[in-house]
């Protein structure tokens, strides 16, 4: 059954939002980096969505942004609190942060400041159901633990959409595993599918609304939605023709959505014949959604009214509960818990006999209602005192404890066709009534009222009432809807129409114009005919025993007397029937076969009236497990009177009761055996479950503690990934540079290892080695090289043994020139694991050098045909000749000038500061000097500075002609 406290008019309004586009979630932990990139990787750039990410990231992990930004065109922005929500973006919560959706904004939480800090999907998943409603949706991705699994239940109850990665395609199935367990999850994909899907979807949501509201046959629809129910009552075997209308249709528009369907028509012609889908449908309806002591206050002000029930109990009597709705048990097990304090606090330690019953329609609820485990976020709902006293920690959960678990017995049970439990003390029924039709819940109060013991207490919802049946149940508290039975036998004349199925008058107020329907022909009447007077009374009963439907004339077969009324076949059968029927009923619901003409007297007016008795199981798909047992009256027997006299009569009378006492003994027996029989396979079955409970025990801790390691694990991985990623970027980055520059720089590079193999090589190598791609690993002396260096192996060599480079030139085949550096490869750990060769070609500088050499050998030649002694030197006071008159009249030999520069020669040592301006450019006429020299003594000259223009085609620096005339000489 349906546990959500909402109002269905609030539905209408969902369209009222202020911002009504999509708001898609995207949330996971380990493993999901990979499933985002194929995400979105595959986003239009204007689907109108807006995207929130939402990972389990430790708090050093800060790349997530910038990764997803180079798999989508789409702005990513890491939240700031307060920013607003905008279509066609993606917004990554930081790490370390919780956060939730209002008005449009998305505010941030340090995790600190939130009780559950490991649940911060469900966190904000919660907060974007309660905005956003169906144009919410929620995406499990890969990771671990089972954080959103209560937050996609909380999306599909308002409506919204919810997904789940495909396990085969996650790297860590736990988290989508745990979502897809709540069985609300709409669609399970490969990531790179879903965007599509979420397209196609939101498409058909559209269209099925606008259908929908603007359809104009307003009793069309009603009697197209009515046949749907009815193939879901014939399919399935439950009424929801007396749920609420508008609850209904937005449930059907949901599965109209999944499959692409506009118009109800349509939907009522998909579902016909096709069983999966009712079932899809039933499953849709049954949505639950519940946590322990859900409002608190409502379970204090209950507590209240228990204790005060449990203090007028006598030692020895029973205290009767019944949980109807109870969904997978939290509210079951929160009343529970509220018995066994108050118990544990009585002062006088009295002894009551508790009796708690949990039901609900949804039969997985409530298989999960019997385990009893629930994973940590119930500590965000039960006191750290509670969970002491009534948990057991487990496989990163709580286990309800035996004391708890023992006091409840779970059952499946529908309000509408199952008989009620009576003799109760409490009911409680929450957020279960609002699902229900005014007419329904009219029908239901006076069942409640007669399943109560006088003065018994009704708990309902926050959004529940009992308008109208105010003279059978007086108001305890208004605010938290608790209410009192009062003494009435009203509820009695208000129950003639329980189990409450539709009905054929109801079938007809529905006014259906389908031919097919109303038109009932004439074997239908003349078969009514044959079943009301021809077939035998009989009763449809469950295998416990439950009365479901009367067939006829049944008042000589029962005892009905005054006070609490009781719907089982066990406690309305006269005495006389009760042992063989009841023996009947065991046999067939075991064996599952028939037993027939079973003969029983039942006294009546003086006579024995004779009566066979036949037990039959149903085998048909839609009645399977329930029995018939049917009534023939055989006629009357006298009851012959005891006459002393006659000793004949007397042996009649001996030998009738003789053969009743051995009808009793045998059946007796049999039963006996039975019992035996089933106590033995208890026993039996209780200790191989004990024995594997214990197994499992172990095993559950173990797989408990390696679950953890593994989860904490799973994060440092994600968190080295994402850097190794950031990393493998930057690498990525700075080869494609260094690529660039080395393609650019048009120097051949080579890089050899230890071996002398080749590990890589630059395009420009080609131009001097005949390699391809494929001779990487080769040696490098096995390569045709296209100059003239055979002692290239052993330079290479020497290199990598003393660590010291080698540069020299070499020439090719075609006349280029190149520089050679050898020089060793060393990595950043200062280990040499090769050898670097780059050519970097000079043929041009070459060239130069012999054009330079040819014109100094030719300047050198013509300064020796000058009269006057004279020196040459270049712009930078280099000395590039000097004359033979030169070098005799100043005495000095050339070896003594080849390392000095014009301004240490003559500026220098002559002291004759007024060549300084000559040689910065400043040409002018003859310069006269004098200057005692310490050789040749005192001397008078006149010098000249000219400038020479040679060939400058090949750039040649510039050169100056210092010619000097002597015009006396004296010995020192």
């Amino acid at each position: 059954m349906d546990k959500v406290n909402l109002q269905t008019e609030d539905i209408d309004t969902i369209t009222d939002q202020t911002v009504n586009f999509p708001v898609i979630a995207l949330v996971g932990s380990a493993g999901s980096l990979q499933a985002l990139e194929d995400f979105f990787s595959a986003v239009p750039n204007n689907s109108g969505f807006a995207f929130v990410v939402v990972i389990h990231l430790p708090k050093e992990s800060i790349y997530l942004p910038s990764i997803i930004q180079k798999f989508t065109p789409l702005p990513v922005l890491e939240v700031n609190s307060g920013i607003y929500v905008e279509q066609d973006h993606v917004y990554v919560v930081p790490p370390m942060k919780n956060m939730v959706i209002h008005e449009g904004q998305l505010i941030l939480f340090e995790m600190e400041s939130i009780k559950s800090v490991t649940q911060s999907i469900d966190f904000f998943l919660k907060s974007l159901a309660e905005e956003k409603w169906d144009r919410a949706a929620s995406i499990i991705l890969s990771g671990s633990g089972n954080d959103g699994q209560l937050g996609t239940k909380l999306i599909a109850e308002k409506l919204g959409l919810t997904m789940a990665q495909d396990p085969d395609s996650s790297q860590c199935a736990e988290m989508p595993a745990a979502a897809v367990e709540t069985g609300t999850v709409r669609f399970i994909h490969h990531p790179k599918e879903m965007p599509k899907q979420l397209l196609n979807y939101f498409d058909s949501v559209n269209i099925s609304n606008k259908t929908i509201s603007l359809s104009k046959g307003k009793d069309q629809r009603q009697i197209t939605l009515q046949k749907i129910l009815l193939l879901l009552r014939v399919g399935i075997g439950h009424d929801f023709t007396q749920y609420k209308t508008s609850t209904i249709l937005r449930r059907i528009e949901r599965r109209m959505n999944e499959q692409k369907i506009s118009s109800l028509e349509g939907y009522l012609e998909f579902i016909t014949d096709n069983l999966a889908e009712m079932n899809a449908l039933f499953k849709e309806m049954l949505i639950g959604v519940t946590k322990f002591f859900r409002d608190p206050l409502a379970f204090d002000a209950i507590a209240t009214q228990i204790q005060l029930k449990i203090t007028a109990k006598n030692e020895g009597e029973n205290l009767r509960v019944w949980i109807a709705g109870c969904s997978t048990g939290e509210e079951a097990y929160s009343i529970a818990i509220l018995v066994l304090e108050i118990l544990r606090d009585l002062p006088n330690k009295q002894k009551v006999k508790v009796q708690i019953f949990a039901t609900d329609l949804d039969e997985a609820a409530v298989v999960k209602a019997r385990v009893g485990w629930y994973d940590s976020r119930i500590t965000a709902d039960v006191s750290a005192d509670r969970l002491n006293r009534f948990f057991t920690k487990r496989n990163d959960g709580y286990a309800i404890n035996k004391e708890l678990r023992e006091l409840i017995v779970f059952a499946k049970h529908s309000l509408l066709n199952d008989a009620p439990f009576i003799k109760l003390d409490l009911l409680c029924c929450r957020n279960v009534m609002i699902y229900f039709s005014p007419a329904l819940q009219k029908r239901l109060y006076p069942v409640f009222h007669y399943s109560l013991v006088n003065g018994g207490l009704l708990f309902l919802g926050p959004a529940e009432t009992i308008g109208g049946f105010e003279e059978i149940f007086k108001v305890i508290n208004p605010k938290w809807k608790i209410f009192e039975r009062q003494n009435s036998n009203t509820s009695l004349l208000r129950m003639t129409h329980f189990p409450f199925n539709i009905s054929v008058q109801q079938l007809k107020t529905t006014k259906l114009k389908d031919k097919s329907i109303t038109k009932i022909p004439m074997t239908n009447s003349f078969n009514q005919i044959l079943i009301d007077h021809y077939t035998p009374a009989s009763l449809l009963v469950n295998e416990k025993g439950d009365i479901l439907y009367i067939h006829g004339d049944i008042n000589d077969y029962m005892n009905l007397q005054t006070g609490e009324a009781g719907f089982n076949i066990h406690r309305v059968l006269k005495n006389e029937l009760k042992h063989s029927i009841g023996n009947a009923i065991h046999q067939v619901s075991q064996h599952k076969k028939n037993i027939t003409n079973m003969i029983v007297k039942i006294p009546s007016k003086g006579k024995n009236k004779v009566i066979s008795v036949s037990v039959d199981y149903l085998k048909d798909t839609s009645l399977q497990g329930l029995l018939i047992v049917s009534f023939n009256n055989l006629g009357d027997e006298k009851i012959k009177r005891v006459r002393k006299a006659n000793e004949t009569d007397d042996n009649a009378v001996i030998k009738e009761l003789e053969s009743e006492l051995d009808f009793t003994k045998r059946q007796l027996s049999s039963t006996i055996e039975q019992m035996d029989s089933s106590l033995e396979e208890l026993k039996s079955t209780n200790d191989e479950l004990q024995s594997t409970n214990e197994e499992l025990q172990s095993t559950n801790e173990e797989a408990l503690t390696t679950k953890e390691e593994m989860q904490s694990l799973n994060e440092e991985l994600m968190t080295i990934n994402l850097q190794h990623q950031a990393k493998t970027e930057e690498l990525t980055l700075l080869n494609n540079d260094m690529k660039n520059l080395l393609d650019n720089t048009e120097i051949g590079t080579i890089f050899l290892d230890n071996n002398l193999r080749i590990l890589r090589f630059t395009p420009h190598v080609t131009k001097l080695f005949n390699v391809i791609p494929q001779d990487v690993g080769r040696l490098i002396t096995h390569v045709v090289s296209n100059f003239d260096y055979p002692e290239i192996e052993d330079s290479i060599k020497e290199v990598v043994e003393s660590l010291v480079g080698k540069e020299l030139e070499v020439s090719t085949k075609n006349g280029d020139w190149y520089n050679l550096r050898i020089m060793p490869y060393r990595t950043l750990d200062n280990f040499i694991s090769g050898a670097v060769l780059a050519f970097t070609r000079i043929t041009p500088l070459k060239s130069m050098e012999n054009k330079l050499e040819q014109l100094l050998k030719f300047a050198k030649a013509s300064l020796e045909l000058l009269e006057v002694p004279a020196i040459m030197f270049a712009d930078d006071d280099k000395i590039l000749a000097v004359n033979s008159k030169f070098l005799k009249l100043f005495r000095i030999k050339m070896e003594e000038i080849s390392e000095q520069s014009f301004r240490e020669l003559v500026i220098n040592n002559w002291k004759a500061n007024q060549l300084a301006k000559l040689t910065d450019g400043d040409f002018s006429d003859d310069i006269y000097l004098s200057h005692d020299f310490p050789v040749i003594g005192h001397l008078q000259m006149t010098v000249k500075l000219q400038s020479l223009n040679l060939d400058n085609e090949v750039n040649l620096p510039k050169v100056a002609l210092f010619s000097v005339e002597a015009q006396n000489e004296k010995e020192g």
